[in-house]
Formats: C-alpha cells, sequence, structure tokens
C-alpha cells in the first residue's frame, strides 16, 4: 500500500509548471545532476586538475593560479 501511495505522490508533484523547459528537465533530473557534479568535482581534485577549467592546480588546493586569484577578489568583495 505504501509504494501505492509513493506513485501519487510522485504523480502529483510532477504535474508542476515550469517556465522553461530546461528548468523542468533541471529540477525532474536534479539528484543525478548534482551527483555526476560532485564525483567529476573529486575526480579533478584528485587528479591535481583546476575544478574550473582544467588547468594544473595549485599543490593543495583545488584552482589554478588564475582561478585562485579570482577566489581571492571574490571572497574580498564578499567580506566587504
Amino acid at each position: 500500500m505504501s509504494m501505492v501511495i509513493k506513485r501519487l505522490i510522485k504523480a502529483f508533484k510532477s504535474k508542476k509548471k515550469y517556465p522553461n523547459r530546461f528548468l523542468k528537465f533541471y529540477h525532474e533530473n536534479k539528484k543525478r545532476l548534482l551527483k555526476q557534479r560532485k564525483s567529476t568535482y573529486h575526480l579533478k581534485q584528485k587528479k591535481g586538475i583546476c575544478v574550473r577549467c582544467n588547468d594544473l592546480a595549485v599543490k593543495g588546493i583545488v584552482f589554478c593560479k588564475y582561478h585562485q586569484q579570482k577566489q581571492k577578489l571574490y571572497n574580498k568583495k564578499a567580506r566587504e
């Protein structure tokens, strides 16, 4: 009986209206997409590749020199 209820809830949730097909795809596949992004991030981190651009990362950091500088500026601006 609980399976029937779960199916009804899932069917009810899927009838949401989205402003465009891209948002619809994202929300319907959110769990899978986030899992993919996480695994890609960790693979790049282990290989020593920048997680944003595939260049060689600075040792002990997940960004290359360029993105490390961008991150420093972003953090400085965010603190202000």
